[in-house]
């Protein structure tokens, strides 16, 4: 924890960009469109096919994470609403997979085979994620531990990113389980009186980061005793980068309307000033 404080402190000097509904409006889904276009417009480096799929991939994904999914999180993990169950996971699951156009007897349900996927684009390692057979205890286990007392007394971004790194280290589903990760963590910050700051700040650091962020997740979740600090530290440099970009914009704005509320002022000196 000491290892953390500084991110905390720096994190609680910006609450009230996360506690304010003003968010820059279309800021973040026009940041996740325009990077998913460039990553269409890059040319592949060897004209790879395969490569150009992959971008295209991702970039329906993204594109995926600003859709109705976020808006039904959002609203049924407002403050003061019922804690997170197995079936909302199952529910988010769903509608991902109809935002992607995903129609398969696999969807909200978790997978019923192993299921080995690979780390980071430059492939730096296989995730096997936890065994088909205890996949439905262990998500009981996910969802009272994430709903329990021990984590709702640490501040707000460190339980949303522990729940997150434990629902991908479980990797209940068949594919889109990096999304609904995003959307998990994203439920618990809005629960706990974040509004619509955290998602899109951990969605996008992590894929800006995405190297980064799988490098972290492989390294701790193939440890025999897995230490989440420095993934929790990686997460909180995302958030805070959001909430001072958030400050910085309510700033601005505010700046504006003083200047504006100035001007007649100043109009109405210069008129009696001309009138002498």
């Amino acid at each position: 924890m000491s290892r953390l404080l500084p991110h905390i402190a720096a994190i609680e000097a910006c609450k009230a960009a996360a506690s304010l509904q003003i968010l820059p409006p279309q800021w973040r889904e026009k940041a996740v469109e325009e990077a998913g276009a460039a990553l269409l417009e890059m040319p592949s480096a060897h004209g790879d096919k395969l490569e150009n799929e992959i971008r295209t991939r991702k970039f329906r994904l993204m594109m995926a994470n600003a859709g109705q999914s976020h808006k039904w999180v959002k609203q049924r993990f407002a403050p003061g609403n019922l804690p997170m169950r197995l079936e909302d996971i199952l529910q988010i699951h769903r509608m991902l997979a109809e935002e992607a156009g995903i129609r398969s007897e696999t969807v909200g349900v978790m997978r019923k085979a192993g299921r080995q996927v690979i780390t980071g684009s430059k492939e730096i390692g296989f995730h096997a994620g936890a065994p088909a057979s205890r996949l439905s205890q262990l998500m009981k286990q996910f969802v009272r531990f994430i709903n329990g007392k021990r984590l709702a007394h640490l501040p707000p971004i460190i339980h949303a990113l522990v729940g997150h790194f434990f629902i991908t280290t479980i990797h209940p589903f068949e594919d889109g389980n990096g999304r609904l990760s995003r959307l998990v963590s994203a439920g618990i910050l809005f629960q706990r009186g974040y509004n619509g700051h955290g998602f899109y700040a951990l969605s996008n650091y992590f894929y800006e980061n995405e190297e980064r962020y799988h490098r972290i997740l492989f390294k701790q979740s193939h440890g025999p005793c897995p230490d989440l600090t420095e993934f929790v530290a990686f997460g909180m440099e995302g958030l805070l980068c959001e909430l001072h970009g958030i400050n910085s914009f309510i700033k601005i704005k505010l700046d504006r309307i003083v200047d504006r509320e100035a001007r007649p002022s100043l109009s109405r000196r210069r008129r009696r000033y001309q009138r002498y």
